[in-house]
């Protein structure tokens, strides 16, 4: 039995039903064509599953042993949708950067500290308490195959992921699965042609992954006639809804009913400094990479080429200025102003202007230097529909005197966003389009906090010469033991001796000066 994915063919237009909040079913949207390849399971499940296959088919063929009644087949996705995994924290990283680092260059998402101590903290706070609820329901219905499917590397991170759902007891899954690549990396596969095995058989996208693993599940227990999906991408819910749609059309309503629910994505972000160590740790590691490919014999071109990335260097600079408020000033805030399910609760700072500022530029603008305590004094509230909610800040206090917060010497109304649709493409900073506030019901709230910068890595792509080898100077020796030659019977020399060198398979280099002077001595 092979460990490829066979049998693909291209799909009609078919109706689509977009994935929405995982309490709510379905509605018909719109038609959308499905560009990917649709998989038709070949594994023979009546024979043994042998143990060369991928881990995934060794269990279900396991699985159809004892597992009778089958008639429901549910999905869970890990990644926030079940669990709040860190993500690269953009009040950290530049833009350009944080695309470095969930790339394959950096590996975010490939690197196994990301859901290990001392990165991943409060494992217990991690869980997504909806999800979590409805993978315990599912769980005991006797008629349902509760699987865990992500696209995470099964060499990476099985046995983390295996760890972390062992810590909660409510969460018993049938099978847990793990994107599994034919290669050497993978503890799956033979060492025997597996170089072979590699090339004929490269590594699937994981939603290609995700439709073969459903295919085969439902081949391995034919009485299977509901599927459901739930996922925190809204695009791949989309993309799913409308596979399974296809799927019910070349079962001839084998399936009837397949469903993808949409779960509003949550995470939580690392410490800070966590982060950052980590972060930087990466890119020390990605360079050490690249100065290791370039090896010294190559020409310049070659070594490009198999660089897709250079040397990143990097640079903090000051983002923005502005006041930060400690953890009873958030905690105020997120007490007294609820936000949207699936919203970043923000509650962190007032920005005073982007970029730094210069002491007498801070002390007219708020009264103050960096480092110094400041009173915000919120008296309003103000929101814009499913994008942000903010408060207004009325003035501040300096050492007990008030300060009015004069609206010309800021880009907007002065403000602290409270939460904000991240989910749907906002940011923070869209509360600076708020035009309209209305009083806080609790009536003004006081909240404290430090002048200072927020600092921000930027990164750029330096790329590296190969370095050359030192090379002995063919002519020089010419010169030492021929010295009656003179300009072109130098040159022709030096031609000869590179010519003798090329058809024995000697490199000029300065560990072979000695084999090189031989062939000069003996040429003439």
């Amino acid at each position: 039995m092979t460990l490829g994915m066979p049998g693909t063919r291209s799909s009609r237009q078919l109706d689509v039903e977009n994935g929405i909040s995982s309490s709510e079913g379905m509605q018909p949207q719109q038609q959308l064509k499905l560009d990917s390849p649709i998989y038709t399971s070949t594994v023979d499940w009546l024979r043994p599953i042998g143990p060369e296959d991928f881990l995934y088919r060794q269990q279900l063929s396991q699985l159809r042993q004892h597992k009778h009644g089958i008639t429901r087949l549910t999905v869970i996705d890990f990644d926030n949708t079940l669990f709040k995994s860190p993500l690269p924290n953009p009040d950290l990283w530049e833009q350009s950067l944080i695309g470095m680092i969930r790339s394959s260059n950096l590996g975010w998402f490939m690197d196994a500290r990301i859901l290990s101590s001392p990165y991943l903290e409060y494992t217990e706070k991690h869980w997504i308490e909806s999800t979590e609820k409805l993978t315990e329901d599912e769980s005991k219905r006797p008629d349902t195959l509760l699987m865990l499917l992500t696209g995470r590397s099964h060499a990476t991170y099985r046995g983390i992921i295996l760890d972390l759902l062992s810590r909660r007891e409510n969460l018993r899954f049938d099978i847990v699965i793990l994107k599994e690549t034919p290669t050497r990396q993978s503890p799956l596969v033979s060492q025997v042609d597996c170089g072979e095995l590699a090339a004929a058989t490269p590594a699937l996208p994981t939603f290609d992954y995700k439709m073969a693993v459903v295919e085969d599940t439902i081949a391995a227990f034919p009485d299977i006639t509901e599927i459901a999906m739930w996922d925190d991408r809204q695009q791949e819910c989309v993309k799913m809804q409308e596979y399974l749609s296809s799927l019910q059309a070349r079962t001839s309503d084998r399936i009837t009913k397949a469903h993808v629910y949409h779960v509003l994505p949550q995470t939580i972000k690392m410490r800070e400094e966590n982060e950052r160590r980590l972060v930087h740790d990466m890119i020390n590691e990605h360079n050490a990479r690249v100065r290791l490919a370039i090896v010294d014999d190559e020409p310049k071109e070659k070594t490009k080429t198999r660089l897709p990335l250079g040397l990143i260097e990097t640079n903090e600079y000051a983002k923005f200025t502005g006041v930060f408020l400690d953890s009873k000033s958030r905690a105020l805030l997120q007490k007294h102003i609820h936000s949207p399910r699936g919203w970043i609760c923000a509650s962190k700072h007032m920005v005073l202007t982007m970029g730094p500022l210069e002491p007498s530029e801070l002390d007219k603008m708020i009264g103050a230097q960096k480092g110094e305590l400041v009173e915000l004094v919120a008296d309003s509230i103000g929101t814009i529909r499913d994008a942000v909610i903010a408060v207004r800040i009325a003035y501040a206090r300096v050492n007990g005197t008030k300060l009015p917060l004069e609206a010309h010497m800021f880009e907007s109304t002065p403000y602290i966003t409270v939460a904000y649709n991240q989910p749907a493409g906002f940011r923070s900073s869209f509360a600076r389009n708020i035009k309209t506030w209305h009083p806080l019901r609790t009536g003004d709230l006081v909240l404290s906090g430090t002048i200072g910068e927020r600092l921000v890595t930027a990164a750029s792509i330096v790329r590296p010469s190969p370095k050359m080898p030192e090379q002995v100077n063919i002519g020089g020796l010419v010169c030492q033991f021929w010295p009656e030659l003179k300009d072109k019977d130098i040159s022709a020399a030096v031609a000869k001796v590179r010519t003798h060198m090329q058809e024995h398979g000697v490199k000029n280099l300065e560990s072979n000066r000695s084999e090189i002077a031989a062939i000069v001595r003996a040429l003439f």
